[in-house]
């Protein structure tokens, strides 16, 4: 049996007067615990060890809110990237002592963040890092507090460190709440080609332009600070030439047309943009956008560019200011979008909304690829021409052992459907769902119950 030694620390104790007792125990495992706060039954603990021989880490869920109005605070599996936002893994962290004695053990140089650095440490090292799905930790009530100067420049200099070790990057932000914004590097100014499949029509309720495609382009090139851009349109043999000659004007020799004469097909069209696309990297993008912020395009690519990265999506708004996608989650059967309906500004569960992370899936509607990773899945499936085929891009990209991520620094409302069909077809559910519905309950990084009742996302072109 595994053997779990627990040290609580006195009023006043910081985690490092533990470290000599940790050096002195010979148990496997070791914890410590603030002042006050309890733990359960550790048996769950001790059987995750024994069943994983490689883990180095263990963390658990909580317990959150007073006595019998507590609920389960829910945390996703080991997520690396949302890591570095947020110490996510809360208080219940469980060490393999020679490994915590191996990587130098608790930091006297960090007064304040001592756990939040060394499990950015740990994490880069250790040879697996586990979450225990299992409410095991009872915090006192009100024990926890802001975060005071000390440990937010300790928080800065530890972050600054992980990002030094781990591919570059920068503090932002750090926030007395736990939550930071730190950002990783653009490497170079590849070429991204934006893929736009597109009637190239007016629309009664555009605005502007009156045109959804016009006021999208004039969006990205009026707003974005990423200037290597290609603009590939599919456009069908409908559109209107004023369009056409606007976009001209508006991009120059960045254009690419690429006529389309068969009848709707979201995936066909975005496959033949591809195809004649130039750029290291595809962003899969709807004409019913708008731009919000400049940095949209370096936001996608920075997370694109980490190593076996296969998508990045971005932050997405109804035309009421509500959320319409904050990633994709696959609960229970369904697909549905997170945050969907939540109101601009929520921060969502454990500030799920605020944070760059891991996700098991984004929407067509703006989405970044590596041409190769998009190459390599064999593009969008021809059978789901309007839903769901980027809930089976997805799918195909993490099958191949891809990482998507999703950041919230990337900004756009999306006018949802606006300029094509939004009928959901029942062989497109047939077909996605036969493919995939032995995957379709994957909350390894949204582990959280909706708020709503989960229903089938249409994708892309929602």
């Amino acid at each position: 049996m595994t053997s779990i030694d627990v040290f609580p620390l006195l009023p006043g104790e910081r985690p490092t007067t533990v470290a000599d007792a940790i050096a002195g125990s010979s148990a496997e495992f070791v914890v410590w615990l603030a002042e006050g706060d309890s733990l359960g039954d550790l048996a769950p603990v001790a059987e995750l060890i024994a069943a994983s021989p490689e883990a180095d880490v263990v963390y658990a869920d909580e317990w959150s809110g007073p006595g019998r109005h507590r609920t389960h605070l829910r945390r996703p599996d080991f997520s690396p990237e949302r890591l570095r936002n947020q110490f996510y893994f809360g208080r219940a962290v469980f060490y393999r002592r020679e490994f915590l004695q191996r990587i130098g053990g608790i930091s006297t140089s960090h007064p304040g963040a001592e756990d939040y650095e060394l499990a950015l440490r740990a994490s880069r090292t250790a040879r697996s890092v586990l979450h225990l799905p299992v409410a095991l930790y009872e915090p006192l009530a009100g024990s926890t507090a802001p975060l005071d100067d000390e440990a937010v420049e300790s928080t800065r200099r530890a972050l600054q460190e992980h990002l030094d070790e781990t591919g570059g990057g920068r503090v932002v932000t750090v926030g007395r709440d736990g939550v930071h914004d730190t950002r990783r590097p653009v490497i170079g100014t590849p070429l991204v080609s934006v893929v736009i499949p597109t009637r190239g029509g007016y629309d009664a309720h555009a605005g502007g332009t009156g045109s959804y495609l016009l006021n999208a382009i004039e969006s990205i090139v009026e707003r974005s600070t990423y200037t290597n851009l290609e603009f590939v349109i599919v456009v069908d043999g409908v559109a209107e030439p004023s369009v056409l000659n606007e976009l001209e004007r508006l991009l120059g020799d960045r254009l690419v047309l690429v006529p389309w004469r068969k009848p709707f097909n979201f995936s066909e069209k975005i496959n033949a943009g591809v195809v004649r696309a130039r750029g290291e990297f595809v962003l899969i993008l709807n004409d019913d956008v708008r731009v919000l912020t400049p940095d949209w395009i370096e936001s996608l690519l920075a997370l694109a560019q980490l190593p076996g990265a296969g998508m990045s999506g971005a932050m997405l708004y109804y035309e009421d200011d509500s959320i319409q996608h904050a990633g994709h989650a696959y609960y229970e059967g369904d697909a549905s979008h997170i945050g969907l309906d939540t109101p601009r500004g929520d921060p969502g569960p454990l500030s799920g909304y605020r944070v760059e992370r891991e996700v098991s899936g984004v929407t067509a509607a703006c989405a970044m690829m590596p041409t190769a990773v998009f190459h390599e899945v064999g593009g969008l499936s021809n059978l789901l021409p309007g839903n769901f085929n980027d809930v089976d891009l997805c799918m195909k990209v993490t099958w191949l052992g891809h990482d998507i991520y999703w950041t919230p620094h990337a900004e756009l409302y999306h006018y949802e459907s606006k300029t094509r069909d939004a009928s959901v077809h029942e062989f497109e559910v047939f077909m996605a769902w036969t493919r995939w519905g032995f995957r379709m309950n994957d909350h390894r990084y949204w582990p959280y119950p909706h708020s709503r009742t989960p229903t089938p996302a249409p994708n892309s072109a929602w």
